[in-house]
């Protein structure tokens, strides 16, 4: 399906949340376009290598709130749907990207069902008690599933600060455990 691309440096995963603001007008016609069908747009990373700066995987996201901030530009939410590929990118007469899109299953770890163990906890806690001092972040999710270990860890690498191409790289190239023992290091180190 050919989709409105957004290239934006900004990481989400399946089951994510964020708040976008948009001004230019050429996004602002593109969620136009997706609030008219289904609500439906590609976030990508911006790729400074390739001609359309667009590269070959983005999320499927959809919009599911909107407002406006202080000085009246549009704030949507957003929530991501799935993994998709993107391929033959072109530009609309205002700048606008559109590209094919199929859905990609991945990554695979987050769709295993696994109870948080005791060690796990912290992971859980330390993330329900961000939730609850961001309230900015709190607002946008609909829905929170902390029981759910590959839940929590996909908001982790998203809210965690370390680079795009880091977590890019542990989400889609590194094994469960491993994105696990790496968050463990982390959360262990900063929040005990």
């Amino acid at each position: 399906m050919i989709r409105a691309i957004f290239p934006l440096p900004v990481f989400i995963l399946p089951g994510g949340y964020t708040r976008l603001r948009i001004f230019e007008t050429r996004y602002l016609d593109m969620v136009k376009e997706a609030l008219k069908n289904d609500g439906q747009f590609v976030l990508c990373d911006y790729d400074s290598q390739t001609y359309s700066n667009v590269p070959e995987t983005g999320c499927l996201v959809k919009i599911v709130d909107f407002d406006q901030d202080d000085n009246g530009n549009l704030l949507i939410d957003i929530s991501a749907q799935s993994v998709v590929t993107i391929s033959n990118v072109s530009f609309s007469k205002n700048k606008l990207r559109y590209g094919e899109t199929k859905l990609l299953q991945g990554p695979g770890w987050l769709s295993h069902t696994q109870p948080l163990s005791f060690d796990d906890q912290i992971l859980r806690d330390s993330l329900e008690k961000l939730f609850a001092e961001n309230h900015e972040l709190s607002s946008i999710y609909k829905s929170t599933c902390f029981d759910e270990l590959p839940w929590v860890i996909a908001r982790w690498l998203e809210l965690i600060p370390i680079s795009h191409n880091k977590k890019q790289q542990l989400a889609f190239n590194s094994g469960f455990a491993n994105i696990q023992n790496f968050l463990h290091t982390v959360i262990n180190n900063e929040f005990t």
